[in-house]
């Protein structure tokens, strides 16, 4: 009860601040890309972003937004990991864990090593998947030794601030203003290049290729062979550390975070299990016969077999990914298809009638038009005929809807494995799967018949699997 009190209390805050609804999605849209941002960056973000500490902000307010912030004014956040923080520890306001933490790694041995990529996700839920890349965060937010609470002091310490508190809050409007005017010029700035039509197609393919996510380690604990439940173990928890890498990578595509957060959201919702599979097949192209889905989990076709229905799936990953090496897919190909599967996920959402559409379609549509402009510039200059061109367009975009009907597929297998309730999930994948219940054209919520009937997942529409294209 008393950790449902707090996660209660936690998204009653944010969704005062966020002006939203609360879900893990919104959540790390507006959380994850600050992680991995230095600390003398962070000044620059838009206050829509700065969920930290609402209350440290000196700007006027009005009537109402002071109400609602008295409501909240108190509430401050760990700057590690995002999580309540119980008070001012080590020079930065920090939680009990990441107090305790940061104080074992400087009294005892620090000698720690990522097994990734020294990049991995600090929050709540993950801040002790890597005691490394936790205790460079700690550094990056600016605990040290010895920190101690500003406010604290002597008494003439105390009565010299005081005097000099006029002065200080004139400072401060001026420099709020001042940011005010250069984060204004930078939205419009991002506007007009991003999700307008200046962006040019060589500058598109090099932000693209830039905002690839690592490849991650799955640190598995069960050993081989595979028993149904510690596969899906396995890949449920690769697929839950991939959405928040997938949600960090999307922030980067172009014109992405100029959208509403609704929009945002509702792209997410409807493409993440396509942009997750296309990541796992371009991962495997030069792996004949094997999946990659981490750098430590590797599984060909007869490991899948230990999962009812999973080899079905696994012959079509491995389908397509022998497709994309008889194209020989290029890099620059592989980021456009995986931005057009997310942009183009929202396209149809009207044919749901619980999902509300996207507010800003035409912005979407115009991203859309950069991203397939920069594959065409791509194909272009690649020195082949015209006609070649044309055929290698069609052929990329073919495979996309192969991969949407190995999304559906995939997906009923996930409700399976939820309702059957032998495998944990997390709550962002949780969230995922719900929110693409509604997303499906005729189909709702979970049911109480549903949740009493794996089964009935069986009859879900699927696209029906596109013949294969010839070679040129």
């Amino acid at each position: 009860m008393r950790h449902r009190s707090t996660c209660l209390l936690q998204a009653l805050s944010l969704f005062l601040m966020l002006g939203c609804r609360f879900g893990a999605l919104t959540c790390y849209l507006s959380f994850s890309s600050r992680s991995a941002m230095p600390v003398n960056q962070e000044a620059a973000v838009g206050s829509h972003e700065n969920l930290c500490s609402p209350a440290d902000r000196q700007e006027p307010l009005t009537a109402g937004q002071s109400g609602a912030l008295d409501m909240v004014k108190e509430t401050r956040y760990c700057a590690v990991c995002s999580d309540y923080a119980s008070g001012y520890h080590y020079g930065v306001w920090s939680c009990e864990g990441c107090k305790a933490f940061f104080k074992r790694s400087i009294q005892g041995h620090n000698d720690y090593m990522c097994p990734a990529t020294n990049q991995c996700t600090i929050d709540r839920n993950r801040r002790k998947s890597c005691q490394a890349c936790r205790l460079r965060k700690c550094y990056e937010v600016g605990m040290m030794k010895g920190g101690f609470r500003k406010e604290r002091g002597s008494r003439a310490l105390r009565y010299e601030k005081r005097r000099n508190l006029p002065r200080e809050r004139e400072r401060a409007t001026s420099e709020l203003q001042t940011n005010d005017e250069i984060r204004a010029a930078l939205q419009e700035d991002g506007r007009r290049n991003c999700g307008g039509l200046s962006v040019s197609p060589d500058q598109v393919l090099h932000i693209l290729l830039g905002a690839e996510p690592p490849t991650l380690c799955s640190r598995q604990k069960h050993s081989r062979p595979y028993t149904e439940v510690t596969m899906m173990t396995l890949l449920t928890s690769m697929a839950d550390k991939e959405l928040v890498h997938m949600i960090a990578w999307a922030k980067k595509v172009p014109g992405f975070q100029d959208l509403v957060l609704h929009d945002q959201v509702q792209l997410l919702e409807s493409s993440w299990l396509e942009v997750l599979m296309i990541g796992l097949i371009w991962r495997s192209i030069h792996s004949p016969g094997k999946l990659i889905f981490a750098q430590d989990l590797i599984l060909d076709r007869s490991e899948g077999e230990c999962v009812e229905g999973m080899a079905e799936i696994f012959d079509m990953l491995l389908a397509t990914v022998s497709r994309f090496r008889a194209l020989k897919l290029k890099s620059e190909e592989f980021v456009c298809l995986k931005a057009i599967i997310l942009l183009n996920s929202g396209a149809f959402s009207f044919c749901s009638s619980h999902v509300v559409p996207l507010r800003d379609s035409n912005n979407v549509q115009r991203m859309l038009d950069n991203i397939t402009d920069a594959l065409i510039h791509f194909i272009s200059v690649s020195g082949i005929s015209a006609q070649m061109q044309s055929r290698r367009q069609a052929q990329l975009l073919l495979l996309l809807s192969h991969i949407r009907h190995m999304s559906n597929k995939g997906m009923e297998h996930l409700y399976s494995v939820k309702c059957k309730n032998k495998v944990p999930l997390y709550d962002l994948l949780l969230e995922m799967l719900d929110a693409h219940r509604l997303h499906t054209p005729g189909r709702q919520a979970w049911s109480p018949g549903e949740r009493a009937h794996p089964t009935s997942t069986s009859n879900l529409s699927t696209d029906s699997a596109p013949s294969p294209v010839p070679d040129s």
